[in-house]
């Protein structure tokens, strides 16, 4: 596979009219079944949060949901903590301390570092486990958008840096630090000189999002996936850029994308089966409901098909009627419980 880096600002317009015209072919009522590929990956664009980013460092409540940080520091920045006036406007938007950049997608985006020819391969990663794992043998469409600060507030006021090798890697374990504060210097996930999918090329476009993408053709059943520059100083290309002196290069990500384009993978355009003993959807419209095995009891997340989530909570076994109040598209129920995890797919046309 070769990893590709071009500007995708045409694109996004079209992926929308393309999913629409998929939607229209689709039958105008709920059908347990997926008519378009769905971003495996929750919360894309890190618009959710549980609270508004006060400080920097991916902290207990400054961080968006499902992600976390993989080594060091990396950052949270939302246009929702503008109004606070104190050390939360270091994580605004458009203006923060490291750049002045507005989202690609919404109102937010996270970054970290990726080179400093300076200190010696420090990098800040940010992971999430997928939402399903991948399929071996399926192939995926990946990709996400990129963009190097610049002229920030407080670190980069003068410029900043710019580098290649920016990406994205899938796992199989999670490297994910939990606990409230900032992971410390010793909890790495080091860099291995490889990525799924990167930009072999110096991203130094600091007006527009950059899109990084490529296809990927699982070898294994990966569960997480992480982004940042991946590779060693030694091996990865960096110097200052737009008349700046400094050659540290910290770089924004918004809009990830892990989307599978073969029937069969992922619940693509095949109906989910319906096992004894696991939740399972019956009936159509307003009507539907998830069916709960009795005595269990989940933690339930909705999914859109661009990854957001769009409703989360607990329920016991029984019958469950489903939260409505949505726009036609491609929804997946997530439901997990202590060691098991269901997946229910369905389309809502009307």
């Amino acid at each position: 596979m070769l990893p590709q880096t071009v500007n995708g600002g045409w694109l996004r317009p079209l992926l929308h009219r393309i999913l629409g015209m998929i939607l229209l072919g689709c039958p105008l009522f709920i059908v347990p079944l997926r008519c378009e590929a769905q971003n495996l990956v929750p919360n894309p664009s890190f618009e959710d949060y549980a609270v508004c980013p006060y400080t920097v460092g991916f902290q207990l409540g400054d961080r968006p949901l499902h992600w976390y940080s993989w080594t060091m520091s990396p950052d949270y920045f939302n246009a929702c903590c503008g109004a606070l006036n104190g050390l939360d406007t270091l994580v605004d938007v458009p203006l923060n301390g490291w750049s002045y950049q507005h989202a690609w997608d919404g109102e937010a985006y996270v970054g970290g570092y990726a080179y400093d020819g300076v200190s010696g391969d420090y990098r800040e990663f940010v992971g999430a486990q997928l939402i399903e794992p991948l399929q071996v043998g399926c192939t995926y469409m990946v990709r996400f958008r990129t963009n190097p600060a610049f002229n920030g507030s407080y670190w980069l006021i003068n410029g900043g840096g710019v580098c290649n090798n920016i990406g994205l890697l899938f796992t199989m374990e999670s490297y994910a630090w939990t606990a409230p504060t900032p992971a410390p210097s010793y909890h790495a996930f080091a860099a291995r000189n490889y990525a799924h999918v990167y930009s072999s090329a110096v991203i130094t476009d600091t007006l527009a999002w950059t899109l990084v993408e490529g296809l990927f053709t699982a070898d294994s059943a990966y569960a997480h996936v992480v982004l940042g520059n991946f590779f060693t100083d030694a091996n990865t290309i960096g110097y200052p850029n737009g008349g700046s002196s400094v050659d540290l290069a910290y770089y924004l990500i918004d809009g990830v994308e892990v989307l599978p384009t073969e029937s069969g993978c992922n619940g693509l355009g095949v109906g989910g089966a319906i096992d004894e003993g696991l939740p399972v959807l019956r009936g159509q419209g307003a009507e539907m409901v998830v069916e709960l095995p009795p005595g269990s009891s989940f933690d339930i997340r909705l999914v859109d098909a661009l990854g957001r989530i769009r409703s989360n909570w607990h329920a016991a076994g029984g019958t469950l009627p489903l939260p409505w109040g949505l726009e036609k598209g491609a929804y997946t129920l997530v439901l997990d419980r202590e060691g098991s995890r269901s997946v229910l797919k369905f389309v809502l046309a009307e």
